[in-house]
């Protein structure tokens, strides 16, 4: 018998070969045909971690008019403004969300700076957007990544 953890990796790497994004919810909910409970939902999250740490998709956070016709729509009052975690690997996702990537390896790097210097574009562009959002400045992953390692190598 396999186990849990081993059941959910499969079932959510199999809809990611049939669909760029997925809905980690909705996914188990097909799959065990009721609504899971939050220990299923914990360990398929862990999972959904996993499989972004090997590069395989990137674990994002998405509210439902966002995530197009996959989204997980909760029923309890307020909750379509509720975010909730996919996988992904489709780029046109990523980029124009940079800011609601939750994991992704180096190998997304590239594709997530775009988004973060295109997004960054728009708000600098736009003076209402400038207006609520002062200060606010997207750092490339490479970008910080380099900085990191240049203020840890200054400090030593």
């Amino acid at each position: 018998m396999t186990s849990m953890t081993a059941t959910f990796h499969q079932v959510l790497q199999t809809a990611l070969a049939s669909r760029e994004t997925v809905s980690i919810r909705r996914t188990l909910i097909e799959m065990l045909e009721r609504e899971p409970s939050k220990s299923e939902i914990g360990a398929a999250s862990k999972v959904a971690r996993r499989i972004a740490e090997s590069g395989d998709a990137v674990l994002i956070s998405l509210l439902p008019d966002q995530a197009g016709a996959d989204a997980y729509v909760p029923t309890a009052r307020g909750s379509e403004r509720r975010a909730s975690n996919y996988l992904t690997v489709d780029e046109k996702i990523i980029k124009d969300l940079p800011c609601r990537v939750e994991l992704a390896t180096e190998k997304w790097d590239a594709v997530i700076d775009e988004g973060m210097r295109s997004t960054q574009k728009m708000i600098e562009s736009n003076p209402l957007l400038s207006r609520f959002l002062p200060g606010w400045k997207a750092e490339p992953r490479a970008e910080e990544r380099a900085r990191l390692l240049a203020e840890a190598a200054g400090a030593s």
